[in-house]
């Protein structure tokens, strides 16, 4: 129950030392934080015993990540797969962010 809390706070932890370390990178520390958060919403499914479908719904994300990545770099030849791609993963940590608190309130609900 401990780790449900702890590996968040954890991936909070790493963000702020990547940020202070490579000020300048074209990755930010909110980068890895999906990673952490995945990770706490598997042990909390696990914890209410219900089934967790995270690693489908993380590869299905990623799947299709690359597939709408794919599509726009070939129909609109000179937009960048990688913008495309960074583009897209803007928006995973703010879904596991949401994913988590959702499941938190599950949990204690």
């Amino acid at each position: 129950m401990l780790y449900i809390f702890l590996i968040p706070i954890i991936g909070l932890v790493v963000a702020f030392f990547i940020n202070k370390i490579f000020p300048k990178a074209q990755f930010r520390g909110y980068d890895v934080m999906p990673f952490f958060f995945l990770s706490a919403c598997g042990l909390i499914t696990l914890h209410m015993n219900k089934p967790s479908f995270l690693p489908y719904g993380f590869l299905c994300y990623f799947v299709l990540v690359i597939v709408v990545s794919l599509n726009d770099a070939i129909r609109n030849k000179n937009i960048s797969l990688g913008k495309t791609v960074r583009k897209l993963w803007d928006y995973l940590p703010a879904c596991t962010v949401f994913w988590y608190i959702g499941l938190l309130l599950m949990l204690v609900l």
